[in-house]
């Protein structure tokens, strides 16, 4: 019996340990922080000193619950994309730059201080190839880039982050719970960005100049890109979709399928034919998961739709059609196969390390001629293809790094998903829903490259739920634990002890 007290007062007094090393790093970092605080007031940058005043219980919440982070992340920067004031620009760096390295910084300290109990994931190969690319990459600025430090801010933004957000996703264990949480986030987006769409053609003066396209005849929402705007548009209404049919009944499930009808025709308005093509891929995928809804929705959407493409949408349906057939439409398809050819000319140059990250755009020139019957326009054009960027920016050794993950968690997904369960949030129609995300994501990036944040944080979110879908779907996350012994021990001795 006394070789069990003293477990148990081992056990305690850890705990003890770790409530002091916590106090001790919130007291560090308030004082650092208040610090800092007082010198923005002082400065006139009172904006950015509220924010980190909220910072030391904002601190406390993301010890407690990591996966809030990314919570913070899918509802904020939609709208920072666009930051035109230098109060705009800090709060971008908080949510953006500093929220999620700081977060996984909390998960392993506290996790190193056994402040907060947390069985880490092990690393896959999905994560080594992850750092294996980010290596590469740096390695590529360092060397090969004219200009390194500012290519470095760029890749932190399109790179690190996204990846940091996956890793969050994995460190802290996110589990149905937390991702049920997606689910109001999921509904504010989409009926957000769908309405900013519907907006900017039917009422464009009431949306600020920012959200409007530059190129006509596209929607983007508040998203800065026609590839971003679908692509989040198919993940949160998805998202909504299968969460209303195996979760919802009454009112809410008929506001859930009315969101995701509203982000499919906020798809068709964009006006992307690589987004088109996406969602006709996704469509059969939900005919495969849900005939029965399918059909149903298609007998009562179609007959509507049919009776108000001459009453509203007329001029929408001439657009689509200029898109599919017009010699302009012809011509901007066509326009591609140079660059394309020349991305294909500087792998052969350079196969294994490529011309350096993010110098595509200075090299491809000279590698640009003519393609079968079409020549040469001497227009210096864009690469409207990711993948065909990062094979010639660095090579088969920095592609093969890149699509490693995706890879990986295929071949893990379809050995997992006979495992999944049939019923609720978390199972088997949840793993397809999300690669028909990255589905969604690989046909739109063979004909656009992708360069904004927020629609390259939402390629690597996906992975990160994936990846908790087929490493261990009934993980208990973000909760501490005590060890069946202690807790054996705490029933037993505890009375005697207090005594």
């Amino acid at each position: 019996m006394s070789s069990n007290i003293f477990s148990l007062k081992l056990i305690l007094g850890k705990a003890a340990k770790s409530s002091v090393a916590l106090t001790l790093l919130l007291l560090l970092l308030g004082s650092g922080l208040g610090v800092v605080a007082a010198y923005l007031v002082v400065s006139g940058d009172w904006q950015i000193a509220l924010i980190l005043i909220a910072c030391i219980p904002g601190l406390v919440l993301l010890h407690k619950y990591p996966f809030f982070a990314i919570i913070v992340w899918l509802v904020l920067t939609p709208f920072l994309l666009h930051t035109n004031t230098e109060a705009q620009r800090g709060v971008y760096w908080i949510i953006h730059r500093g929220v999620p390295p700081l977060t996984i910084g909390i998960i392993l300290v506290s996790s190193a201080l056994h402040i907060q109990r947390r069985n880490l994931p092990r690393l896959s190969l999905a994560e080594l190839a992850m750092a294996g690319y980010m290596g590469v990459s740096l390695l590529s600025i360092y060397f090969q880039n004219e200009d390194p430090r500012a290519t470095t801010y760029l890749f932190y933004d399109r790179v690190i982050i996204p990846m940091c957000l996956y890793l969050i996703i994995r460190l802290s264990i996110a589990n149905e719970k937390q991702m049920m949480w997606l689910i109001p986030v999921a509904l504010f987006t989409s009926l957000s960005q769908s309405i900013i769409g519907v907006l900017s053609w039917f009422a464009p003066r009431m949306l600020p100049v920012d959200w409007l396209s530059g190129e006509a005849g596209r929607t983007v929402g508040s998203l800065v890109n026609t590839s971003v705007y679908t692509v989040t548009l198919v993940f949160f209404g998805l998202l909504i979709l299968h969460d209303a049919l195996n979760l919802r009944a009454g009112s809410f499930r008929l506001l859930l399928i009315f969101s995701f009808l509203l982000s499919a025709y906020s798809v068709f308005i964009s006006f992307s034919r690589a987004s088109w093509l996406a969602g006709i891929l996704i469509s059969l995928g939900l005919v495969y998961l849900y005939p029965k809804f399918m059909l149903k929705i298609s007998l009562i959407v179609l007959p509507l739709l049919v009776g108000l493409l001459g009453l509203i949408f007329t001029s929408q349906i001439q657009w689509a059609r200029e898109r599919l057939y017009s010699a302009e439409a012809e011509r901007s398809a066509l326009s591609r196969l140079p660059v394309m050819y020349a991305a294909y000319r500087m792998f052969e140059a350079k196969p294994f390390f490529g011309w350096g990250y993010g110098n595509f755009d200075l090299y491809d020139r000279p590698f640009q001629g003519r393609v079968a019957e079409l020549s040469n326009d001497n227009k210096d054009h864009a690469s409207h293809n990711l993948y065909l960027t990062v094979i010639a920016e660095q090579g088969l050794i920095g592609l093969a790094l890149f699509i490693g993950p995706v890879v990986w968690l295929l071949v893990k997904s379809v050995r997992r998903l006979p495992q999944l369960p049939e019923s609720g949030f978390w199972n088997r129609k949840l793993l397809i829903i999300l690669w028909l995300v990255i589905i969604s994501h690989i046909v739109v990036n063979n004909f656009a490259n992708m360069r904004v944040v927020f629609g390259l944080g939402m390629w690597w979110i996906t992975l990160g739920f994936i990846a908790n879908l087929v490493y261990d779907p009934q993980w208990s996350a973000g909760r501490i634990t005590i060890n069946p012994k202690a807790k054996a021990l705490l029933k037993d001795h505890l009375p005697s002890i207090l005594q």
